[in-house]
């Protein structure tokens, strides 16, 4: 793949948006390959998470290539035959669950659908550098899954700014506002996403998926209801050979040896 590149560390995968002179943005050639390695990312079973970042010292995503965007549109205007007004389901899939933990490691400036790349990641963190922007209303659109999800994370009122004003926040504001979990400097902000990857890949597989899915349903529906549907995952965890292997790792003083099973 030219535009982006996928590489394995143990259970640890790390996704790099390549294409450093564009701030990695999302063009059609980029896109279509990060669903490639995203389905490579899923099918794996022998990764367990996954790192986001983008390439250079610039981005981590500038967005939605909007040069690229209005090449097309102007191509579009010279064609004798309209253009399809575009689906409403390609809006369906933004920022789709792949079922394992992500964090995002964002070097420079995450605009538009980089940051709501970001934002579907189960943690962020980011470089000294970082600015952070949903400014789709500055050119007509709006945020089709950032809109969702922002609220959610950083509460209404710092959502609402963001989302209204379009305004960019820098990487001690995004730490103050939640949007991010740590703040490092550049050099030392992928060595820090790997090791939070392995610790994190260092628990049980089955248990970290599941405290995820359950962290989530807790989010999305009241607390009783989301216990009586988390019940069935809860029993399906503890009564699993890992559940097995851990207590006896423990108990031999020895590093644990996961089925995910």
């Amino acid at each position: 793949m030219a535009y982006v590149t996928y590489e394995k560390r143990g259970h640890v995968a790390i996704i790099t948006l390549n294409r450093p002179e564009r701030m990695n943005a999302l063009g059609r050639a980029l896109g279509a390959e990060l669903r490639e390695a995203e389905a490579e990312f899923v099918a794996d079973d022998d990764v367990w998470i996954g790192i986001y970042t983008g390439a250079g010292d610039r981005a981590f995503c500038a967005g939605r290539d909007l040069k690229e965007a209005a090449e097309e549109e102007a191509d579009d205007s010279a064609s004798p035959v309209p253009a399809a007004s575009p689906p409403i389901s390609r809006f369906e899939r933004v920022g789709a669950d792949h079922g394992k933990p992500t964090i995002a490691a964002i070097n420079g400036a995450a605009y538009g659908g980089g940051l709501e790349k970001a934002l579907t990641c189960d943690i962020r963190i980011c470089s000294e550098n970082a600015r952070m922007a949903l400014a789709e209303v500055k050119v007509g659109l709006c945020p089709p899954g950032g809109s969702f999800n922002l609220p959610r994370l950083v509460g209404l009122s710092n959502a609402m700014w963001l989302l209204l004003s379009g305004e960019p926040v820098d990487a001690a504001e995004a730490l103050r506002m939640g949007l991010v979990t740590r703040v490092t400097t550049l050099p030392d902000l992928m060595p820090a996403a790997i090791e939070m990857a392995e610790t994190i890949a260092a628990n049980a597989p089955l248990a970290v998926r599941a405290t995820r899915k359950l962290a989530h349903i807790g989010l999305e529906v009241p607390l009783d209801y989301g216990r009586r549907m988390g019940a069935m995952l809860i029993e399906s965890v503890w009564s699993s050979e890992d559940a097995v292997e851990g207590a006896r790792a423990f108990a031999e003083k020895r590093a644990p040896e996961w089925q995910s099973r």
